[in-house]
């Protein structure tokens, strides 16, 4: 299996998926698989991705979203219970 490596341009942070770097908020460039060191873009083209950085990007940001909503609605549903809880306390009364 291939390891790849992404490094930021600007400041040399390392990851080994793509997404922008934490430190300076720049795209990371993916290393080529040849050993060269160099960026794919830079040196022989041997990206072997067909999705973008930009897809990939995408996905996460709207895989963070989905998981946001579903925390909220969790959130929700035990507020709603809990006052469904304390409105039957009430009624006790």
């Amino acid at each position: 299996m291939i390891e790849k490596k992404f490094v930021c341009p600007f400041c040399g942070f390392e990851s080994n998926g793509p997404g922008l770097c934490p430190t300076c908020d720049e795209t990371l460039n993916k290393v080529c698989n040849c050993g060269s060191g160099k960026f794919a873009a830079e040196c022989c083209g041997a990206d072997d991705d067909d999705t973008s950085d930009e897809e990939l990007i995408k996905a996460e940001v709207t895989t963070e979203t989905l998981s946001e909503i579903v925390q909220e609605d969790q959130k929700k549903l035990e507020e709603e219970e809990e006052l469904a809880n304390v409105e039957e306390v009430k009624d006790e009364d």
